[in-house]
Order: structure tokens, then C-alpha cells, then sequence
């Protein structure tokens, strides 16, 4: 089976070219997402390629005017919904809440939906118990 791993998050067997088919489709949402923040005057966007590791989001943004920090759980999907981790969102409140002097301090699960070529933003007011699954029909909570 050389070249063959099995998954956990999604319980099947998939060649290495899927892996990094679903590594590249991630890294080009993470990109466009950046590409999206930055036009608006006064966002500091940055992207930390070390997705999965540690404690720090996909993306975060800095708003000084607006007083406001974000930190972003990037997904892309072929698929009409997706789910993310619990521990995904907690490692976002754990990134914002170090930012004490910021008023608005947010965490939100950003997912580029790729066959109608549409994000749809969720901003996550608490933690909770179950994971989050967001739905390509669903209308966004947070704007950028």
C-alpha cells in the first residue's frame, strides 16, 4: 500500500495525491481569503502556514481603527457542508483572547464553498459542546 494512507478525519483509504489535492485546495482558500481581507483600508491580514500545528488560526486579522482582531479556521470544499473540530474553535479563542486590548475580538470558521465559488463566514459567539458543521446554503454572520 505505498502511497496510500488512511484518514481518520474522514474514515477512508486516499492516495497521496489526494492529500495533497485537499492541502493545495486548502492553501489557495487560505490565499484567497487574504487576498479578500487586505482590500479594506485599515486590515493587517496574515497568514501562518502551519495549519494544524500549535495553537494558531489559518488567518488572523488586525483592525486598528476598528479595534477589532479575528481569528479565522479556513476550510475548503467540494461538498454542500462542512464540519470543524471543536478543538479548531477552541484554539481560536485561545488566540484571540491574548489580545486584551483589542474591544472586538473574534472567532470565525471561513469556508470557500468551491463548486459555487462562494464563502460562507460564521462567526462562533461561544464554545461548544459539539463540533460546528456549516452549510453551503446558509447565509453568513460576519462580513469582512
Amino acid at each position: 500500500m505505498c502511497g496510500v494512507i488512511y484518514t481518520v478525519s474522514a474514515g477512508e483509504w486516499v492516495g497521496m495525491s489526494t492529500v495533497r489535492q485537499r492541502r493545495r485546495r486548502g492553501f489557495d482558500a487560505e490565499r484567497r481569503l487574504v487576498h479578500m481581507l487586505r482590500k479594506k483600508s485599515g486590515n493587517h491580514v496574515f497568514r501562518i502556514p502551519v495549519s494544524g500545528v500549535g495553537g494558531l488560526p489559518d488567518v488572523f486579522m488586525v483592525n486598528n481603527v476598528e479595534d477589532r482582531v479575528v481569528a479565522f479556521e479556513v476550510k475548503s470544499t467540494i461538498r454542500d457542508k462542512v464540519r470543524v473540530k471543536r478543538s479548531q474553535i477552541e484554539k481560536l479563542y485561545r488566540f484571540v483572547a491574548a489580545f486584551k486590548k483589542y474591544r472586538r475580538r473574534e472567532a470565525v470558521v471561513a469556508v470557500w464553498f468551491a463548486s459555487s465559488g462562494k464563502w460562507v463566514f460564521r462567526r462562533v459567539e461561544q464554545l461548544l459542546a459539539d463540533d460546528v458543521v456549516v452549510a453551503e446554503d446558509e447565509e453568513s454572520d460576519w462580513s469582512p
